[in-house]
């Protein structure tokens, strides 16, 4: 749903950067989660169900060092963006990890809006994380979710644009 959101928003000439996870599938049987690259809309592996003892874990999933530092410079280069997507924050940030080190240098900034994908069980704790950023919270479930977030970004583009 977020790759049509993020597309329509790009058709009304808002500048979306950031990234999604991506499930990935091999030979039928799903492997885990590959990182696609919003601004440059290319796709490389991320997160996998088997890894090496080294690579930052949470669960049973492994993140590809390569594509975690990737995905770390995809957020830091995302200042120039309108909406900056990040295809999710969960656990392993919450524990300073992760996307955590590149997120928390910029979520404060005044540009972009960022898009968080966080589940349900941890938003508190992410909303505490925040502080006093405002937040605006869409719920996954919401059968008009897809044009309630377009309209939502488009006006908060036009207002951007008419300051």
């Amino acid at each position: 749903m977020l790759q049509r959101v993020t597309a329509q928003l790009k058709r009304k000439n808002i500048t979306v950067a950031g990234f999604l996870s991506l499930y990935t599938e091999d030979k039928g049987e799903f492997i885990g989660y590959d990182l696609y690259d919003l601004r440059r809309e290319t796709r490389t592996s991320f997160i996998r169900k088997a890894g090496k003892n080294h690579w930052q874990k949470i669960g049973s999933y492994f993140f590809i060092p390569k594509s975690l530092d990737n995905a770390q410079k995809i957020i830091r280069r995302s200042k120039n963006a309108d909406i900056c997507v990040v295809d999710e924050v969960g656990p392993l940030e919450l524990e300073g990890k992760g996307l955590w080190p590149a997120l928390k240098k910029v979520i404060d900034l005044p540009s972009p809006d960022y898009v968080l994908v966080v589940r349900e069980t941890i938003l508190e704790n992410w909303l505490g994380t925040l502080g006093e950023t405002p937040v605006k919270i869409f719920d996954i479930s919401d059968k008009e979710l897809y044009p309630k977030m377009v309209q939502y970004f488009t006006m908060k583009d036009l207002q951007k644009r008419s300051s």
